[in-house]
């Protein structure tokens, strides 16, 4: 059989290497290192799935025998974990060795793998020859688009839906179903309604299903402190710590809550028992810089800092930028990270290493739109607040408030963008740049008469302004 004819039967598996797992879309070493934590510590029946994603890192990084291996030991897990049904958790397994043995050029060793395949995919009375339609295959395909980047939240999201219709009451794809709305719809967005609140109700039925479910349970603890629940978060809070304090991702969302809740020393002290087990962890190192960022903020707004606690000041702002740089080091595309650590260089007046991050931040790829909208609002305040530069600061806060993706984050870049305006027109009734903002924000609220009137005034104290003109030919033409 020849490669060619070989590579199309390849394409119909459904395994790593056809679900569009680019290496650019992700930090290796960062995904390599949560695999290893999630066979370490994770008490979820999830090893069948690491050892999966660790041949594919493997083969993206040209180490196919250890592939190999890897896969050997995915075959052993799928066999002892699911003795009665073990072909069809084989499927995904058997595709990857097919591709494996593809890029080794050993050819008998593709056909069997696709014959294994074949037969399976038979057995199960399946349509397709080479594929099958059950809820194993979007499980682990779920799971893995979770783990492997942000971009592939929503695509995680459909295969666990997929899942879900043919095992309705699964506890593990209703616990990976919830934790992929939860990641795609932000935690803090004050505009939400509680009892329309998907993830929420999604985390409820995932405890349902399995109580014991540390991860569940602290996602919602943090969802229902967004609804100002603490008191009934709290006691999941409590649960999580009692039963899975060992887990490195739990300690990190239970430190994050204290952390939000105020009791920042505990937090601080669970984070650095988690780091002990986990010193590479990069969302470990992040969580600890933010509570030295909120223990910072709090000293700071003492009247009587500048004189008792200078010191302390300095201190805090050294550990806060050190756990900073040490997350973006340990995961570049930690845009999060990346971006509080430029803020922390501007508090501390370090400019020049400001700017340098913001443009490293500046040139990633694969954000979200609402990373944008994180990145364009917090951008803009350093250059209006620090850099004392007005104009290319309202330029990204404009940024930020186009995207329509409603969040706190939003609300920011309007408040801002209303606060330059009316502070210029305090100081001049006159001013042309202030009826332009008030022009822009009421455009894109859709508040088209608000929006021409504040235009024409805008033109009319700077009547050869072409944006103030173009913005206010597009809304006549809308009428």
């Amino acid at each position: 059989m020849s490669k060619e004819s070989l590579k199309r039967k390849l394409l119909q598996l459904q395994c790593h290497f056809t679900w569009d797992l680019r290496r650019e879309d992700v930090d290796i070493e960062d995904f390599e290192e949560r695999i290893y934590e999630s066979i370490k510590f994770s008490k979820q029946n999830n090893k069948l799935y690491a050892y999966n994603q660790l041949a594919y890192v493997n083969y993206l990084n040209g180490c196919n025998e250890e592939a190999l291996t890897h896969l050997q030991k995915a075959k052993k897990t799928a066999r002892a974990d699911h003795p009665q049904d073990t072909e069809k958790w084989l499927v995904v397994t058997y595709g990857n060795f097919a591709w494996i043995y593809y890029h080794m050029n050993e050819v008998e060793e593709v056909e069997t793998y696709l014959e294994k395949v074949k037969t399976i995919c038979r057995n199960l009375g399946s349509a397709s020859t080479y594929t099958a339609n059950i809820p194993e295959i979007y499980g682990e395909k779920g799971f893995t688009m979770l783990k492997f980047s942000g971009k592939h939240y929503e695509k995680a999201k459909e295969c666990f839906e997929k899942a879900l219709e043919k095992e309705p009451d699964n506890p593990e794809l209703n616990s990976g179903y919830a934790i992929a709305l939860h990641r795609l719809e932000p935690t803090n967005d004050k505009n939400k309604n509680m009892e329309k609140c998907k993830p929420l109700k999604q985390l409820r039925r995932a405890l349902e299903l399995n109580p014991d479910d540390a991860i569940v349970m602290v996602l919602l603890a943090l969802r229902l402190q967004d609804f100002q629940q603490e008191k009934e978060g709290l006691q999941y809070i409590e649960k999580a710590l009692s039963t899975s304090a060992d887990i490195p991702q739990v300690t990190r969302y239970v430190a994050k809550f204290l952390r939000r809740q105020g009791s920042v020393d505990k937090a601080l002290m669970l984070l650095k028992e988690a780091l002990e087990k986990m010193p590479n962890s990069a969302f470990l190192h992040h969580q600890v810089g933010l509570c030295y960022r909120k223990k910072l903020f709090k000293l700071k707004k003492d009247m009587h800092y500048q004189s008792k606690s200078s010191g302390q000041i300095d201190d805090l702002t050294r550990h806060c930028i050190y756990h900073f740089e040490k997350a973006v080091e340990l995961k570049p595309k930690f845009q999060f990270a990346q971006v509080d650590l430029a803020c922390m260089y501007a508090d501390a007046h370090n400019y020049s290493k400001a700017d340098e991050r913001f443009e490293i931040i500046k040139k990633m790829n694969n954000l979200k739109a609402e990373d944008w909208q994180h990145i364009n609002l917090e951008y803009g305040k350093y250059l209006l607040y620090h850099k004392k530069l007005e104009k290319l600061a309202i330029f990204h806060l404009k940024e930020g408030y186009k995207i329509q993706n409603e969040s706190y984050i939003r609300d920011n870049c309007y408040t801002n963008l209303k606060k330059i305006a009316e502070r210029k027109i305090s100081r001049n009734t006159k001013d042309s740049v202030a009826f332009g903002i008030l022009g822009f924000l009421h455009q894109v609220k859709e508040e088209k008469p608000q929006a021409i009137e504040c235009y024409e005034k805008a033109l009319k104290y700077d009547p050869g302004n072409e944006d103030h003109l173009s913005a206010l030919c597009e809304l006549r033409l809308s009428i």
